[in-house]
């Protein structure tokens, strides 16, 4: 008997937000396995609207911590009711961004460089991918 996976038809989205278009599908299967939307930095008006528009599953900042005390990104998300349960998942340069952004309302936080376990792992800790790939079946 064959064994398959059963996908289902809708697809988590990520949202990446950076200075420069990341390309995670190469170094990950499980980000392969999501809608990976990269919008730039430089659109900061574009960012609320189309997470308030198409509500992803998670957003992942890669950001200078300058470009997020500049943006308040972190902050509309969390007043804004039709974001603020949207994970974020921080990704920053150094140990000592992590402790100067520990006020912002983010989830998850990891300092560069990082593993593809541990970006795997924060993204499993943040989003249910039970819904990504149903149990085998038989034929």
């Amino acid at each position: 008997m064959a064994r398959y996976l059963d996908i289902k038809p809708t697809i988590q989205t990520l949202l990446v937000v950076s200075g420069n278009k990341m390309q995670f599908a190469n170094q990950s299967s499980l980000i392969a396995a999501f809608n990976l939307v990269n919008i730039s930095i430089s659109e900061p008006a574009t960012i609320l609207s189309w997470v308030q528009q198409y509500q992803p599953d998670l957003v992942i900042l890669n950001l200078e911590w300058s470009q997020v005390i500049e943006l308040q990104l972190i902050t509309a998300l969390r007043l804004d009711w039709l974001t603020r349960n949207i994970p974020i998942l921080m990704l920053g340069n150094s140990p000592a961004s992590e402790e100067t952004s520990a006020a912002l309302d983010y989830d998850a936080y990891l300092t560069k460089p990082y593993s593809n376990s541990a970006l795997e792992g924060a993204i499993y800790s943040l989003i249910p991918t039970s819904d990504l790939i149903v149990e085998t079946t038989d034929c």
